[in-house]
């Protein structure tokens, strides 16, 4: 099988096409022999941070000599690179003889998008032979295919908020619930929650299965000392000390010293456990992480380019926290802006109205897009005086957004991680 008929096979079963639950996938992977149990995992689910925290994870472990597997969702330019090992994407070739193996041990094409890329995640993982490998679940947790791993050796959840409520319910207690699916007995859990009616839920699941509970407290000892903005490092010093611990976080953000915090808790408690976690190799490891589509700043000529994937209202309002504590908070900006339909994009632009001078309204380029004219009506509502320009097909959008055309200095894509996807082609062809 060629790469490009893997690609038409995974577009034909739609990734927008989502059924909870785990039959389908346990019984197909027992077929293959239960990849997913040849090597350790570390299990990560939350609404925002997840990603972070499994960058963050994966640095930390390669930087003390092992070989690390990572699986994350979405992507942003490719599918290559939700299946990574030792930070190298999943070669094409390999891609698509994976995909052949496993449509072959598929009963009655009936795997899910997400299912068929998990399953391949898993068997080239162990096919490479990895040491440990750091998983993200797509959605919720519970149901999540990514939650047929039997014992990981942590499972961490950052935050839990509002998001895909459709599937995970309405309320962050049965939000929480779901996120909570992914905890297992004597795996240890650690959570970085702050807010009372989800972390009672959390608190109270790991109780009923056994697992160990490890909650990061509301105030952390670590605070922001400076910033490289355009080098994207946080210089970060423990507080509370003459001299402090001071160390380096290759993500920038409002919540990345948060997330660190809560890697910093598991990968002492996994190295007090037994796992060879040096110290040196943590603080390396945070330094070198990247995460590319969270506040991720570019230069191109006299423009800077921010771009932030922030999809829901708490990525947002973190989004805008960062920003307007950057050099930036004053210049002249223009946002290029596009939501899918079924987020919360009226709360996400209620967010953004005191940051909205000037605004290109788009669309991501998803089937499940928010129709480039009706965002831009709402924009117009709620910041009357504001200059809407309403361009549909995105990357015409994003083209004459950062062209220079638009007077502003600073030029913000976010909205979506589909619509800074397709951003970062332009700005790295």
């Amino acid at each position: 099988m060629k790469f490009r008929r893997a690609l038409e096979i995974l577009t034909a079963r739609q990734e927008t096409r989502i059924q909870l639950g785990l039959t389908r996938v346990r019984r197909h992977l027992k077929s293959l022999g239960d990849p997913q149990e040849a090597f350790d995992s570390i299990h990560v689910a939350g609404t925002n941070g997840k990603g972070s925290v499994c960058a963050f994870l994966d640095s930390v472990l390669r930087e003390a000599g092992f070989k690390v597997g990572l699986y994350i969702s979405p992507h942003l330019e490719s599918i290559l690179e939700r299946i990574r090992v030792n930070g190298r994407w999943i070669p094409p070739k390999d891609f698509a003889r994976l995909m052949e193996r496993t449509l072959r041990r598929e009963a009655g094409n009936r795997l899910t998008y997400f299912e068929l890329v998990t399953s391949i995640a898993f068997q080239y993982f162990q096919e490479s032979k990895v040491d440990i490998a750091v998983l993200e679940t797509g959605l919720g947790g519970r149901y999540d295919a990514t939650n047929v791993v039997q014992k990981p050796l942590a499972t961490l959840i950052p935050t839990v908020d509002y998001d895909h409520m459709d599937f995970l319910g309405w309320t962050l207690a049965s939000i929480a619930r779901e996120k909570a699916g992914i905890f297992k007995r004597g795996s240890p859990a650690f959570c970085a929650e702050t807010k009372p009616e989800p972390l009672r839920v959390l608190r109270s699941q790991a109780r009923r299965v056994g697992a160990p509970f490890n909650l990061l407290p509301k105030k952390i000892p670590w605070k922001v000392e400076k910033i490289l903005w355009n080098k994207g490092v946080q210089v970060i010093v423990e507080e509370g000390r003459v001299r402090g611990k001071r160390f380096r976080l290759g993500i920038l953000g409002s919540a990345q010293v948060r997330n660190a915090a809560l890697v910093i808790k598991a990968v002492e408690a996994l190295r007090e456990s037994g796992l060879d976690i040096q110290p040196a190799a943590l603080w390396r490891g945070l330094a070198k992480a990247r995460w590319p589509g969270r506040f991720e700043v570019f230069s191109r000529g006299r423009r800077t380019v921010v771009l932030d994937g922030a999809h829901n209202v708490q990525a947002m309002r973190q989004f805008r926290a960062t920003l307007e504590a950057s050099p930036w908070r004053d210049a002249a900006k223009v946002f290029i802006v596009g939501f899918l339909r079924d987020k919360q994009h009226r709360e996400m632009v209620r967010v953004l109205t005191p940051c909205l001078d000037e605004v290109i309204a788009t669309q991501p380029p998803s089937s499940r897009a928010l129709e480039a004219g009706e965002l831009g009506r709402e924009i117009q509502a709620a910041v009357p005086n504001a200059k809407v320009s309403v361009i549909s097909n995105p990357e015409e959008a994003l083209r004459f957004g950062l062209s220079g055309r638009p007077k502003a200095r600073v030029a913000c894509v976010c909205g979506s991680f589909y619509l800074v996807g397709l951003a970062r082609r332009i700005l790295e062809p």
